[in-house]
């Protein structure tokens, strides 16, 4: 057999990584290693292209036949070693196997952001064959075919894939959420995570041996593509004179990171994102306004936000109790918020024709102010506002009439129910609750649900308009199932001169702080700045405020 067909099925061995003693192992060396012995007419093949090809189908019906066998431990291994991407290419028949090892091995390429990444700077293009046009076309049909995970659920994956190296490999440090979750982006198409140790290579054999990682998909020095919590996890670690860059490039976006190659090329090797930036002419740009959107020339410009932090945040003004839809009682949610450094709060639970599991009656209300006012005692130092989401009904009434609202320190007006109306009905509700004397906040105001429904779809501008016309906030809220408004409708707010709150919209203690973290991201992708925002002000102003309306 000549040396070249040996070289295609050793080639074909490693990108499956066909090693050990184990079942898969054994099954697919049942299927390459007959082949070893084709004639030299069939072996000559190789020489041309076509061989790989072979190999690859005749390998790829063996695991097949496995499948079918049901051996279901053979069919992980078989598949263990290859990146998800790698094996979507070869279906779909974009490249051979030949390309699919040059891709991984030459390249460098184990995902679609990989794979986008390679187009952009030129690597895919030093490949001969014609394989950056055939790339180019099926990163399109792949972009639809990725299952993007809410940006809750994805925090939730990385975090517990976090937890799980850090028992398993103390040489690694820094390790931090990067991608579409380091932007907050809404829904995630990759889970990744980076981390800085001295010895990468070291550092990733720690971890593939690691109790709670699954498979390994695919591995190098410095990169392993697990299988956790039935999730694939991209863990990525960098030496220390590195991790800056490594991180900027796994942070995104792909336009950002095209902008960036295009002012300076490839960014050196960096210990911090702030030299990448710097290499580039550029001051550092925080992770959420990197989309392609005109940070560059901001920065440029030296007209980059002050975005709003964690640390400005001085209340939170919507959150649940057991009164309506809450898991927690309200000393429970008042306890928590003292512990965060909170220095007022509003009580907002459901009125009582909305379609949460508990709403609030008349009379549920009274009640509740009676405890509010029993509370305030125990925390002296934290102003409770007793407040209300009230309804905004199908023909843009409030569920609540003016005589109960006026009893209340703030109102909050929601558009939860559609009833079936178009953009224009609903817009006309939302700017009838605007409108309304009594009400402060429009919160959640498309009321999207992240991956499962749009947001209506509202005339924007004239909601904009109206809220800073009448001195009606509206809401960036930060439950994982609204981060509503999103960012591009937090920054269009913003422009045109709307006041904006942040709030968890929490209906439990425990998320309090990740819920308003979370509201904060979302915000920061809308270019927010502190002073854009009714609840970094001191509670004086933000009575103020709501008085100022009262009086109009």
């Amino acid at each position: 057999m000549s040396h070249a067909l040996a070289t295609t099925l050793d080639t074909i061995a490693d990108l499956l990584e066909i090693r050990g003693d184990g079942p898969a192992a054994a099954a697919l060396r049942s299927a390459v290693v007959p082949l070893r012995s084709l004639p030299a007419t069939e072996a000559s093949a190789a020489f041309d292209g076509a061989a790989p090809d072979r190999f690859s189908l005749e390998v790829r019906q063996r695991v097949h036949q496995i499948e079918v066998a049901g051996d279901e431990a053979a069919v992980r291994g078989a598949r263990a070693g290859v990146p998800q991407l790698v094996r979507r290419l070869l279906e779909m028949g974009v490249v051979s196997t030949h390309e699919a090892v040059r891709l991984v091995r030459q390249i460098g390429v184990a995902t679609l952001a990989d794979l986008e990444t390679a187009l952009d700077d030129g690597r895919i293009a030093q490949l001969a064959g014609g394989l950056e046009g055939r790339l180019a076309a099926a990163t399109v049909v792949l972009a639809g075919e990725v299952r993007r995970v809410p940006l809750g659920r994805a925090l939730d994956l990385l975090h517990g894939a976090a937890e799980t190296v850090a028992r398993g490999t103390a040489a690694i440090d820094a390790l931090v959420p990067a991608g579409d979750v380091r932007r907050f982006e809404q829904l995630v198409g990759a889970l990744v995570l980076v981390g800085r140790a001295a010895d990468p290579a070291a550092a990733i054999d720690a971890l593939a041996r690691t109790p709670g990682v699954g498979d390994v998909r695919h591995r190098t020095g410095r990169r392993a593509i697990c299988l956790m919590q039935q999730a694939e996890i991209d863990i990525r670690i960098a030496a220390p004179d590195e991790y800056g860059t490594v991180l900027f490039a796994s942070t995104g976006s792909r336009a950002h990171l095209r902008g960036v190659h295009q002012r300076r090329g490839r960014p050196h090797l960096s210990p911090a994102e702030e030299a990448v930036y710097a290499h580039a002419g550029l001051p550092y740009i925080p992770p959420e306004l990197r989309e392609g959107t005109g940070e560059l020339e901001a920065a440029a410009a030296g007209q980059l936000p002050a975005l709003v932090e964690r640390r400005h945040i001085r209340g939170d003004l919507h959150m649940h109790t057991t009164r309506s839809d809450g898991a927690d009682t309200l000393d429970a949610m008042v306890g928590t918020c003292a512990a965060l450094g909170y220095e007022y709060i509003a009580i907002t639970d459901h009125s009582e024709r909305a379609a949460a599991a508990r709403t609030l009656t008349k009379r549920d209300l009274a009640r509740q102010r009676v405890e509010i006012d029993a509370i305030r005692e125990r925390y002296p130092q934290l102003r409770i506002l007793h407040g209300i989401e009230v309804d905004i009904m199908p023909d843009g009434r409030l569920d609540f009439e003016e005589a109960v609202l006026e009893t209340l320190d703030i109102v909050l007006a929601s558009l939860h129910d559609a009833a079936g109306h178009d953009g224009r009905a609903l817009t006309r509700r939302c700017l009838a609750a605007i409108r309304h004397p009594l009400v402060n906040v429009i919160t959640h105001p498309a009321n999207q649900l992240v991956g499962r429904r749009a947001g209506y779809p509202l005339d924007f501008e004239a909601v904009f308009a109206a809220a800073a016309e009448t001195g009606t906030a509206l809401e960036v809220d930060g439950a994982p199932s609204h981060l509503d408004l999103d960012g591009e409708h937090a920054r269009r707010a913003v422009a045109a001169g709307v006041t904006l709150t942040i709030d968890s919209d929490c209906h439990r203690a425990a998320a309090l702080d990740r819920q308003m973290a979370l509201g904060i991201g979302t915000a920061r992708r809308g270019w927010v700045e502190p002073g854009q925002v009714l609840n970094t002000r001191p509670v004086d102003e933000v009575l103020t405020f709501i008085a100022a309306k009262r009086r109009r």
